[in-house]
């Protein structure tokens, strides 16, 4: 099942983003904000569209397995699923060589 996307012109929508992402990820704010370093506090401003991190913002999504892509204002955009959501970015695999 594909994740939901979301699109977010206004701090109080990023923050509404986040908080989708992170119920998504069938997290509280508590444990999100532990799995990032920080607080509930600090997670409940940046959910509520408050002044937060850029850090915070990037952090909180990414651990819910999401990114931040900036579009021109009013873009049309595909959103497909990937083939597979790895966690982190994977090395490159060397070319095979075979011995003759």
């Amino acid at each position: 099942m594909m994740k939901p996307w979301y699109r977010a012109r206004t701090p109080e929508l990023l923050g509404a983003a986040v908080t989708g992402a992170r119920e998504d990820s069938h997290l509280t704010q508590t444990e999100l904000a532990e799995h990032i370093d920080s607080s509930r506090p600090t997670l409940s401003r940046l959910e509520s569209g408050k002044n937060s991190s850029t850090i915070t913002l990037l952090n909180a999504l990414a651990a819910c397995g999401y990114e931040v892509i900036a579009v021109p204002r009013g873009s049309k955009i595909t959103v497909t699923p990937p083939a597979s959501a790895p966690t982190r970015p994977t090395q490159p695999t060397p070319p095979h060589t075979e011995d003759h």
